[in-house]
């Protein structure tokens, strides 16, 4: 049985479409049901940034259909939280850009902080996302997240005493996720805030490098 959504024999005249390669700007074709193309002219492999695997929620063939896709666009498909979350957070600061550019700059200052560093990416992300919004518990609560995502993204955003090493690792990323994000857009205004990671001091010196250099 093939999905009415794959199947070609249902398709519109948006079911084929271009992109330019994020790499080397190349003319990229693609199928709606591409999961990525490798670029003919730099090597890279690039995602199809239109795929949408929202019906893996409720589809009794989700497992077998995921399961033959790239690692990489699985990770994807279970990032439809942090989307929905930022969506969320999009419409409470949908007034304020700024406020809005510099949470998201800061959940993508503690994405790659944990990629080098470990910690709980998906409480970190989360807590950088809601760190200027009102009541941030109860919109997780409605967007239904996992009590333990609810938990460990308050103790987060409470900047509660960590009790254990992997807490202490995540507080100390998700502190330096912010202010690299404050840096990045020039609110930092107290010089003895220093980032506690490697990764993250080491992020901080390129912020500090002049623009013309």
């Amino acid at each position: 049985m093939q999905c009415p959504g794959q199947d070609n024999r249902y398709w519109k005249g948006e079911a084929v479409f271009e992109i330019p390669c994020p790499h080397c700007d190349q003319v990229l074709e693609f199928f709606k049901d591409d999961s990525q193309r490798t670029c003919k002219q730099c090597g890279h492999k690039v995602l199809n940034p239109k795929i949408d695997f929202g019906c893996a929620s409720y589809c009794p063939y989700a497992e077998q259909c995921m399961g033959t896709l790239p690692s990489d666009l699985r990770a994807k498909a279970g990032d439809r939280f942090k989307d929905r979350l930022a969506v969320a957070v999009r419409k409470q600061l949908l007034d304020q850009e700024q406020t809005y550019r510099l949470v998201t700059t800061r959940a993508e200052f503690g994405e790659k902080l944990c990629q080098a560093e470990g910690g709980n990416m998906a409480a970190i992300v989360a807590a950088a996302l809601l760190t200027e919004t009102d009541r941030p518990l109860a919109l997780l609560t409605e967007l239904a997240a996992e009590e333990n995502l609810i938990k460990e993204v308050n103790q987060l955003l409470s900047l509660k005493p960590a009790m254990n090493d992997e807490e202490a690792k995540s507080a100390a990323i998700f502190h330096d996720a912010c202010l690299l994000g404050d840096m990045s857009l020039g609110m930092v205004a107290d010089p003895t805030k220093t980032c506690l990671t490697a990764t993250g001091k080491r992020e901080a010196e390129k912020i500090k490098i002049p623009s013309n250099t």
